[in-house]
């Protein structure tokens, strides 16, 4: 009771006014929630991934848009317990979990504001970024794709428009060009990921945060999907956690110890 009452604190402290942006951060956790059940109990029907496919810039998106500057204690234990996990469940340690690839985005995004990059040293960037990808990926999840859209990000929120529209096609380009590389999608599943990123990437690139419920804590249906929407942190953490654990009792050896770097 004492941690649901803490994450409805939470949620409180970003006000009652349910907006349009934890609108799309829910759209975007139960395509998330899709795509790792695809992952980890249907890994050869695509539908499962190429539904989830499409909300990944908004994770990174908000990362940049955010204010905080913190590395919150909860998001570096979270990031080291999925990545301890994975030998106990038979996974590989690389690429490591999205929470790693958060914290390197906060910490780019931090260098970038302290030596005044942005938007100066903008066009630099796309092109460092979209060239470590062939590095990175394997290293963390998304690799320095997701940096671009922590850009994409902070450029929203701070209004800025020089160079923009460059970083976010180049963002938009570079991610589908390793979704295609990645997954074997047929006709229908490549175009609902060309066509689904395209209108997430539009929106959040407008960023229309509008008021859609003046006051969610008259509903519990309200309170519930505000809560969830403005935990996400921890809703990442425990879901994945459990989804990795059951698909090794079910599909795998097991719970075990077995270390491998790479697949």
């Amino acid at each position: 009771m004492k941690f649901l009452n803490s994450l409805y604190q939470k949620a409180q402290v970003q006000g009652v006014a349910y907006t349009a942006l934890d609108a799309m951060k829910m759209f975007a956790i139960v395509n998330m929630t899709a795509d790792h059940i695809g992952a980890y109990f249907f890994p050869h029907d695509l539908w499962w991934r190429a539904i989830g496919r499409i909300t990944f810039p908004v994770w990174f998106f908000l990362v940049g848009y955010s204010r905080s500057r913190a590395l919150p204690t909860s998001l570096l234990v979270f990031a080291a317990l999925l990545v301890a996990d994975h030998p106990l469940v038979g996974r590989t340690i690389f690429p490591m979990n999205a929470l790693v690839t958060v914290i390197a985005c906060r910490l780019i995004l931090n260098y970038c504001t302290d030596h005044k990059f942005l938007p100066r040293r903008l066009p630099e960037l796309i092109v460092v970024f979209c060239a470590l990808s062939l590095v990175t990926i394997p290293i963390i999840e998304y690799g320095s794709v997701a940096f671009m859209y922590a850009l994409v990000g902070r450029m929203v929120r701070e209004k800025e428009k020089t160079h923009f529209n460059a970083l976010l096609i180049s963002s938009y380009v570079i991610f589908i060009i390793w979704q295609f590389l990645g997954f074997h999608f047929d006709m229908f599943q490549g175009a609902y990921v060309v066509l689904g990123t395209a209108w997430v990437v539009w929106w959040l690139s407008r960023c229309p945060n509008d008021t859609i419920w003046p006051d969610w804590t008259k509903s519990r249906f309200k309170i519930f999907v505000t809560v969830l929407s403005r935990n996400t942190l921890p809703y990442y953490f425990y879901h994945r956690l459990l989804l990795e654990v059951l698909s090794a009792l079910l599909l795998g050896g097991g719970i075990g110890f077995s270390l491998k770097f790479f697949g």
